[in-house]
């Protein structure tokens, strides 16, 4: 005799075991990348932080002066090599240097994305780091917030423009700073290796597929018995 409470059960078993290995094949790390400006727009923030967003994974940029003190944001967007996150207070809207040192800096706040584990090759792109005007800066780690730090990385000049950098120490710090030393430039992404897990409305397709075969078997042995 056909066992329909049997059945229910060995069909929710499927269902589980489906579930298990399409999570299980399709979970990955991936390059995730946060445009600091995502909208291209050309405005003041209104706040000298904002929260940027990529697949469930939030990281927060803020602006400070060099004391510390902090500074709105601005969005800018000049053309293609002058697209980012800067600030209010310069006159083309960027960061800028003063005595070999940052005038101000933008900093990044990864300890949320830190806290989902698995997060490695941390990188940053930055604008603007023109030649002709010597505009050069580096990358500063800090576990405090609107402190520059302890400077990790070298100086880096032209053949920078627009490249992603790894963050030397990726990891070892909460927050990421980056000032100019030379001149001004324009902070445009941050980029770092995730573990991503695709939406469930992407997956239904196959673990629909998987109870349709369930079912299959299901009714094929209720015919038989």
């Amino acid at each position: 005799m056909y066992n329909i409470r049997s059945s229910r059960a060995q069909l929710a078993f499927l269902s589980v075991i489906a579930a298990s290995f399409v999570l299980a094949s399709s979970t990955k790390a991936v390059l995730v990348t946060w445009e600091l400006n995502p909208q291209g727009l050309n405005q003041d923030v209104g706040s000298n932080s904002v929260t940027l967003t990529q697949y469930g994974y939030s990281i927060v940029a803020s602006s400070f002066n060099a004391n510390g003190t902090p500074v709105n944001l601005y969005f800018k967007n000049g053309g293609p090599d002058e697209l980012g996150l800067g600030v209010v207070s310069t006159p083309h809207h960027e960061l800028e240097a003063f005595n070999g040192a940052p005038a101000q800096f933008i900093q990044l706040n990864l300890s949320a994305l830190f806290a989902h584990g698995g997060v490695t090759n941390g990188q940053i792109q930055v604008d603007s780091v023109q030649g002709n005007s010597n505009d050069t800066f580096t990358i500063y780690g800090s576990n405090t917030a609107g402190v520059l730090g302890t400077q990790i990385g070298t100086v880096y000049d032209s053949s920078s423009d627009q490249v992603f950098i790894p963050i030397p120490q990726f990891g070892a710090y909460k927050y990421v700073s980056i000032g100019a030393l030379s001149g001004d430039v324009l902070p445009e992404a941050f980029a770092a290796n995730c573990t991503v897990i695709p939406e469930m409305s992407a997956l239904l397709p196959i673990l629909g597929l998987f109870s349709a075969i369930g079912v299959s078997r299901l009714l094929r042995r209720r015919a038989l018995a």
